[in-house]
C-alpha cells in the first residue's frame, strides 16, 4: 500500500448558476455539487495502482514543491508522487481540471505545513488552468481568468438535480479560443440579470429565484453555442416542475433544478431523460 502523506478531497461543480459578462469581465458563480474527488500525495509502493496526474496537475504539483518549500516546511520526498482519485468525466463542465489542480496544490500545501487560503488557492489554479471556485465556502463570483475573487455569497438553498452529462465535449481552452467567449459578450445584459436575480434568491434563501437565474444565464448560452438536449431539457423541465435549468457554459453538461421536496418530479425527470436519450451517448443521473 501507498504511503499516503497528505490528501486533499474538492467538490465537483456542475456547470455554472451563472457564468457571462458582469461588471465589464467575464465572472461565474460555479454550481457546486455534492459529488467529490481527491489527490493523495503519497510514495507509492511496487504493485500500487494510481492514475497518473495529467498535465495540469503536474504543471500544479511542480509549482507546489518550489512555492511550498524553505526554511520551517517539510521537505517534498524526492520519491513522492500524486494519486488523482476523480471519477468524473473532464472536458464536460464539472470542474475536474481545478479538482485535480486545487487537490494538489491543497495537499502539497498540507504536507508542508503552509497556511494556504482559499483565494490564494484558487488564484494558484488560475495560475495554471481557468479555474472553478469549487473551494470556496458558500459560493462565490469570481474571475476565473485573472484568479481574483469578486464576491461572497450565501450557499444556495437546499435543492436536487437531475444531471445530464453527454460524451460529446468541450475544453476550456476550446471555449476560450474558439470564439465562443467573445461571442457571449452580446449577452451581458442577460448575464447581470441573472446575476442580480442569482444574489436576491440566495440572499432570501428562494431557490425559485436561484433556479430563475441559473435558466437566464443558460439561456444565454445556448443563443451562442446551442445545445443538442435543449429542446428535450426544456419540455422535461415544464412537465416535471422544474424550477429550471442549469448548464455548463464551457462544457456539455446540464441539470434540471428541484425544490428538496419534489422527489416524484426528480425522479420522473431522470426516467423521462434516460428514454429520451435511450441509444444516444448520454448519461443521466
Amino acid at each position: 500500500m501507498a504511503d499516503v502523506l497528505a490528501t486533499a478531497t474538492l467538490p465537483a461543480a456542475l456547470g455554472e448558476w451563472v457564468q457571462g459578462w458582469i461588471k465589464g469581465r467575464e465572472l461565474i458563480v460555479s454550481l457546486v455539487t455534492a459529488w467529490h474527488g481527491s489527490v493523495e500525495l503519497c510514495i507509492l509502493r511496487e504493485g500500487d495502482a494510481f492514475r497518473l496526474a495529467g498535465r495540469k496537475a503536474a504543471g500544479a504539483f511542480a509549482s507546489a514543491k518550489e512555492i511550498f518549500s524553505g526554511e520551517g516546511m517539510n521537505p517534498f520526498p524526492d520519491d513522492c508522487f500524486l494519486n488523482i482519485i476523480n471519477p468524473h468525466p473532464p472536458s464536460r463542465g464539472l470542474g475536474t481540471s481545478t479538482m485535480d489542480v486545487a487537490g494538489t496544490y491543497a495537499s502539497a500545501a498540507a504536507y508542508a505545513g503552509a497556511p494556504l487560503s482559499e483565494e490564494r488557492l484558487f488564484s494558484l489554479c488560475c495560475g495554471i488552468d481557468p479555474g472553478d471556485g469549487i473551494m470556496f465556502k458558500g459560493l462565490a463570483l469570481v474571475d476565473y481568468i485573472k484568479g481574483e475573487l469578486i464576491e461572497r455569497l450565501p450557499a444556495p438553498p437546499a435543492m436536487s438535480a437531475v444531471a445530464v452529462i453527454p460524451y460529446r465535449t468541450l475544453d476550456t481552452d476550446d471555449y476560450m479560443e474558439g470564439g465562443l467567449r467573445e461571442a457571449s459578450k452580446e449577452c451581458f445584459r442577460e448575464h447581470e440579470r441573472a446575476y442580480d436575480t442569482l444574489k436576491m434568491g440566495l440572499e432570501r434563501g428562494d431557490p425559485s429565484l436561484a433556479a430563475m437565474a441559473a435558466t437566464i444565464s443558460a439561456e444565454a448560452s445556448n443563443k451562442i453555442m446551442p445545445r443538442e438536449d435543449w429542446d428535450v431539457l426544456r419540455e422535461t423541465c415544464d412537465l416535471t416542475g422544474a424550477l429550471g435549468i442549469a448548464a455548463a457554459h464551457a462544457g456539455t453538461a446540464s441539470a434540471l433544478l428541484y425544490a428538496e421536496g419534489n422527489k416524484f418530479g426528480a425522479d420522473l425527470a431522470e426516467r423521462m431523460l434516460k428514454d429520451s436519450f435511450s441509444g444516444h451517448k448520454v448519461t443521466v443521473r
